[in-house]
Formats: C-alpha cells, structure tokens, sequence
C-alpha cells in the first residue's frame, strides 16, 4: 500500500553506546509526528537492542540491511529472513553498495526478494543507475528482474527504493522534478500501490523539494540519519507535506 515512509540505512556505522543513544534521540524526537512510517536499519549486530529502545509496536519500524533467501543452512555469517522475522519489518534489498562491493546479482535480489515476502517481511528493493541520464532504463531493467516470478497481488508488500548511484554519499543530489519523472517511468510495471522511495544525498535543506512531489512516497535516507537532529528534522518536513493525518 503506498503510504508516506522515511528509511533510516544506517550503514556500516556507530558503536553500541552511539547506536542507543541514536536510537533513543530519534525515538524521542519523532514521538509527536503522526501520519509517515518511520524504520531504523541499523547495523544487525545491534538490532536487539535498538529493539529494546524503540519498542514493537509504536513510532518506529526496524529493518535490516540485507539478508540471505535461505531460511537456514550452513551458510556462515549470513542472517536468514526468519531470524530477521523475529526482530525486524523491513529488509533493504540490492543496494548498490551489495551489488558493487559484494557481487550481488539480479538473480541474488530476486531470490532475497521472494524470500522476503515468503517470510512476512517487507523488502526494499534498491535500484539505480551510475551515470545521469534523460530517462535512465538500467532502474527499471532491475526494477523488473527483481520482481521476477513475484505476483502482482503482492506489489503492495513491498517498496522501492530509487538511488541513483551518482548521487549517494556524493552530495550531488537528483533534481526532485527528475525523480519524479524516474519514478512514474517505474510505476508502469505496475507499481500503483507501492510504495516508491528516493535516496541520495537527503538531507534537511533539500527534504521538502522532494516533498513536493506527489510521486515520491518517501526517503532512504544514509549519512543524515547518523545525526539525530538532522533526521527528526527530514521526519518533521516529510510530516508537513505528506502525513496520512
């Protein structure tokens, strides 16, 4: 179901002490807001206890960063989605940084994909491409990979993440008129009730041009959710223009 959500990729980031402190600021700072589903993905090694800070049930979701589609095995080092069950919501799923670092395929998403759903979770399926372009098609060729073999009557489980590779962690975020032209490009694989994020060098100053856009249902949002303040901040402005209120 398409609804106004704010993702937290907390990365490869933070010590144990720092994870709750972040936690717990956010936690506090986002309580009054209503309307917009906030998650937290932090490092996986810290997900109980974020767990004992935010709670079930309330303001915050908690996802993961990735996940492996076997539900168990010898397979060592990796997290299997009803491990991930037992703790979390969400699963960000082929992020570029998998792909680039890691080697993750087409094939590795939509395995990870379907394994998601299987579970009960919901996964975040990150798409993009490398260079600027008009119209970019590499999103959507990946967009369709991922989707592989997945029923329709299931597009309204997941969410979509566009991240053009050029502008994460670059500062050089994507004009907001652009993203919304990507964005209903996708949409026509049939993603009417999906969600449909943009990540990329979010940040406080640029959150409300992006709000602006009916198209885009929400952010992934990486280095300004290492700063509390400045992520209750996206979460206030993201509030103001799309809340469900």
């Amino acid at each position: 179901m398409r609804r106004p959500i704010l993702i937290a990729n907390w990365k490869m980031y933070t010590r144990a002490s720092d994870a709750q402190i972040l936690a717990t600021t956010v936690r506090n700072g986002v309580a009054p807001i209503e309307g917009v589903e906030i998650v937290l993905c932090p490092p996986v090694i810290w997900l109980s206890e974020i767990l004992s800070v935010v709670g079930r049930g309330g303001r915050i979701e908690l996802g993961v960063q990735n996940m492996f589609f076997e539900p168990e095995g010898a397979y060592t080092g990796e997290i299997s989605p009803l491990m991930v069950r037992d703790l979390a919501k969400y699963a960000i799923i082929g992020h570029s940084e998998r792909r680039e670092f890691f080697g993750e395929k087409d094939f590795d998403v939509n395995e990870k994909v379907i394994s998601a759903l299987k579970a009960g979770l919901v996964p975040v399926i990150c798409i993009g491409e490398k260079k600027r372009e008009k119209l970019p098609h590499e999103p959507l060729r990946q967009l369709k990979e991922a989707l592989m073999h997945v029923p329709k009557k299931s597009f309204g489980d997941i969410v979509v993440a566009y991240e053009p590779i050029w502008a994460i962690g670059t500062g050089e975020n994507a004009d907001p008129e652009y993203v919304a032209k990507v964005i209903h490009y996708l949409r026509e694989v049939g993603l009417n009730e999906t969600p449909v994020l943009y990540g990329g060098s979010v940040n406080s100053k640029n959150v409300a041009d992006y709000g602006k856009r009916p198209e885009i249902d929400g952010l992934l949002v990486g280095g300004a959710s290492l700063r509390a303040g400045e992520f209750i901040n996206i979460c206030k402005s993201w509030s103001k223009s799309k809340s469900l209120k």
